[in-house]
């Protein structure tokens, strides 16, 4: 069916015609001449090639192109393209001379990108240039003209290498009418200067009304350069500058120093390089907690003023201001961290692996470190007549290499008396197997190590211990899951907006790609949806994106395809209308539109929230292995029938309901976790974390995802709305109506938080912590790396052995990093080391 006439078509470049040109209809899908029409979207697939050997100006309406993966366009002729040029992964543009491409709206470089522009050709720009990471620019000749007119509040960005390929003058214009970011620490320039001739001067190499940053010296390079020429590369206030001047070529290192930028570049410009804390001498101890309130819902609005709306017709193009890009980290400064909390800048955490290979603990070298070396049935106890770990033992290394016999209590210790205060930080275990859980007994005489297995639920209160049964399999690929690095604390990140005052702007669609590994979004119509994965995308194409699809309630959005019929006519959470499950209708569109959802091909999978509800209760979902309710039974079926390349992670485990919903894990990615310290009946008021963090390493050695939510309050923008302060419920007091970052609270409420998930983590954990999903308002009120924490950016490295456990207390060591934390009274202690 031919596509003419309808809004919003995407039409792909099929190259069936007899040549590649890009006016011959046979070359397009439909066999339909695209870009008539307002709002199409061209798109050249991966390996594509296009060339443009007669003028093709008539693209002036709203219309876009993307060239994917190493497609390629040849232009020879003139170009006009009224919305945006794309290129990602590869794609190349080559403009020749005598050519002229127009852009209406902006030119994006993706990662291992090009654009080459010859002698006399022209590139009109009609907003920003932006130049990802590993992307090149090639500038021949002395009569090239690029402009571009920077008609909006954001900069254009070079992140990216500049290559000039000098005429016998010098080089063209290259004109960026407005501010321009420069990557201090990415961003290159090269200078080939073998054809010019024209002696001593000053070469203008961009234009600009003020800059960000500047090419450092390490990364200049030129080359070509005539006998008794010195160059040197001058950033200035309205202009980059090539100044040649004759010369002893012995000057040193001419070109390693550019001209300081008068504005300072800012301290998010390297994503990769965490800021040096000042050195001190003194442990980081959490504070007295503030009142808290956990949010009960991962997508909850205690926003009185905003509810989330479809999004205006045609939302705002993408218009990004960075593009860090995963970087290996530099060996940090050695400095344990403060006593109390500070405000440091926030730098981007990399995403690259951690390349040392984790050692064994490394305790104090002194003559009283005892180490413990089982066999592969246990220990024979050390007997002393004297007192048995003495406060001034520097440490005790408990090595497990040998050891084989699984659940069991070892007796390390029969004494006199035992030293029960002894630091549980300086015990280290190493070796050990995978599924074990530890814990060190006092007792009087006796020091026991306690080693059970984490499928065990025994020891837990009568619900837990008898629904808890049985084993679920190991994940058969973690191929498709989230990238996942030790490098630093691995986050993932969850928000909302209120769409009918707001729309998200690219810096905080950059923050979300390049500063955490996952998130999950589904707050809008579909086109808003898919629109918002592909910014992140753009940003960071490694990033995971997934939709958020509640299968209790209907949130309002349109053009999801709801119907009336569809809903009970009862309402829920937030008083949102629920689900009809006895409506297989319902069932089936509930099941296909997330389906159809991430089939495209910026969403890589879905979330599943509210999959818990009271017909669970009492076992009845989940006995042995089989599911009876309609509403189980969707949920199965839908992540059933994700493509193996998809994720499907959802609200499953949850310690105070019958089973725990393990049994959701023989057939999902993964878990995202909540209210862990929740409580239900006569259970002991601090198990709830106990079991929450068991089921999560339990997951975790399993091979699944574990999305484990820190945040300890739900404070909306809405209360900053409130005419009086006191109406601003006291667990929000601080965060709502503030002027400026409440970093000392937010490192406060984060320090337990951040100390229990220390004890889960494993590969593919990752840990959220917000004072509300809201975005909008405040950044740092839902972006974590916004906050101003520290410990968000420091090295954090792979554990060195499993946590291990004293009553209420907890500990773990990891290359860069020692924690404990007490479950009880909430004191949490952090050691950096060098």
């Amino acid at each position: 069916t031919s596509p003419h006439g309808t809004v919003g078509t995407t039409v792909f470049w099929s190259n069936g015609g007899q040549n590649s040109e890009w006016i011959n209809k046979d070359n397009w899908q439909y066999n339909y001449l695209p870009g008539v029409h307002k709002y199409n979207k061209l798109i050249m697939a991966a390996n594509d090639v296009a060339t443009v050997h007669c003028d093709a100006t008539y693209m002036i309406a709203n219309v876009s192109l993307e060239a994917r993966s190493s497609a390629t366009l040849d232009a020879t002729a003139d170009l006009t393209i009224g919305r945006e040029l794309v290129l990602k992964s590869g794609a190349a543009v080559t403009q020749s001379s005598i050519s002229h491409i127009t852009i209406g709206n902006n030119l994006y470089l993706a990662a291992t990108t090009s654009y080459s522009i010859s002698d006399q050709a022209q590139l009109s720009i009609g907003l920003n240039l932006y130049m990802a990471l590993n992307t090149k620019l090639t500038i021949s000749g002395d009569s090239t003209t690029i402009t571009a007119s920077d008609e909006t509040p954001s900069n254009s960005q070079i992140h990216g290498e500049v290559k000039y390929v000098l005429g016998p003058s010098g080089t063209g214009t290259f004109d960026l009418q407005g501010e321009l970011t420069i990557s201090s620490t990415y961003a290159k320039l090269i200078i080939d200067a073998a054809s010019y001739s024209a002696g001593d001067g000053i070469i203008q190499l961009i234009k600009y009304t003020s800059v960000i940053g500047s090419f450092s010296a390490a990364n200049i390079e030129i080359t070509g350069l005539a006998a008794g020429l010195v160059p040197q590369v001058m950033t200035e206030s309205d202009g980059l500058y090539l100044e040649l001047s004759s010369g002893s070529p012995t000057t040193a290192d001419p070109t390693m120093h550019p001209t300081p930028s008068p504005t300072p570049a800012p301290v998010t410009d390297d994503p990769t390089k965490s800021p040096t804390p000042e050195p001190t001498k003194e442990p980081t101890k959490s504070p007295t907690p503030l009142p808290t309130n956990e949010p009960t819902e991962p997508q909850p609005t205690n926003d009185p003023t905003a509810q989330p709306t479809h999004l205006p017709t045609d939302p705002p193009i993408p218009q990004p201001t960075n593009f860090p890009t995963p970087e290996p980290t530099p060996a940090p400064s050695p400095a344990p961290t403060t006593k109390s909390p500070s405000v440091s800048p926030i730098v981007s955490p990399t995403f690259s692996p951690v390349e040392s290979t984790p050692q064994p603990s490394d305790p104090p070298v002194s003559s009283s470190v005892t180490r413990i070396v089982l066999n592969e049935s246990g220990f024979h106890p050390i007997t002393s007549t004297d007192d048995c770990l003495a406060q001034d033992t520097d440490a005790v290394v408990i090595d497990g290499a040998a050891y084989t016999a699984g659940p069991a209590t070892i007796r390390l210790y029969e004494c006199a008396s035992i030293y029960a205060d002894y630091d549980l930080l300086k015990i280290h275990l190493e070796n050990f197997q995978e599924g074990l859980w530890f814990e060190i007994v006092f007792s009087n005489g006796s020091v026991d190590l306690v080693i059970k297995s984490l499928t065990d639920y025994k020891e837990f209160w009568a619900r837990v211990k008898n629904t808890f049964v049985g084993e679920y399999p190991e994940s058969p690929s973690t191929a498709h899951f989230p990238k996942f690095s030790w490098g630093t604390i691995p986050t993932w990140v969850r928000y909302r907006k209120n769409l009918n005052r707001y729309a998200f702007e690219d810096s905080e669609l950059e923050s979300i790609a390049d500063n955490h590994h996952l998130s999950w979004y589904g707050l809008g119509t579909p086109d808003h949806v898919k629109d918002i994965a592909e910014r992140i995308k753009f940003f960071n194409e490694t990033h995971t994106t997934m939709l958020y699809w509640n299968a209790e309630s209907y949130w309002g959005t349109s053009g999801v395809g709801i119907k009336d019929e569809y809903l009970s006519g009862l309402f829920g959470t937030g008083n949102r209308p629920l689900y009809d499950y006895s409506n297989p209708n319902m069932r089936d569109w509930w099941v296909n539109h997330a389906l159809n959802m991430i089939s495209d091909e910026n969403i890589d999978g879905v979330f599943t929230d509210n999959s818990l509800s009271p017909e669970c209760d009492n076992g009845m979902c989940g006995v042995n292995g089989l599911e009876t309710t309609d509403k189980s039974l969707m949920i199965r079926r839908l992540a059933e029938e994700v493509p193996a390349n998809a994720l499907d992670i959802g609200n499953y485990l949850r310690q105070y309901y019958d089973t725990g919903n393990r049994f959701r894990m023989a057939y999902a990615d993964g878990s995202y976790f909540e209210n862990q310290h929740k409580k239900t009946g006569n259970q002991p008021v601090h198990e709830g974390i106990v079991v929450s963090m068991q089921l999560a390493r339990e997951a975790s050695w399993k091979k699944k995802v574990v999305m484990w939510t820190g945040s300890r309050r739900n404070c909306g923008c809405g209360y900053n709305y409130l005419e009086k302060a006191t109406d601003i419920p006291l667990e929000c007091r601080g965060f709502n109506k503030v002027t400026e970052k409440p970093t000392f609270l937010l490192q406060q409420d984060l320090h337990k938080s951040l100390g229990e998930f220390l004890m889960i983590v494993e590969e593919f954990s990752y840990i959220n912590f917000n004072v509300s999903p809201d975005a909008s308002c405040e950044p740092w009120r839902w972006d974590s790396s916004q906050m101003g924490i520290e410990e968000f950016t420091k090295p954090l490295g792979k554990p060195l052995g499993p946590p291990l456990r004293s009553g209420d207390t907890f500990s773990r060591h990891f290359e860069h990093l020692s924690v404990k934390v007490n479950i009880a009274t909430e004191e949490t202690e952090f050691i950096w080391k060098s």
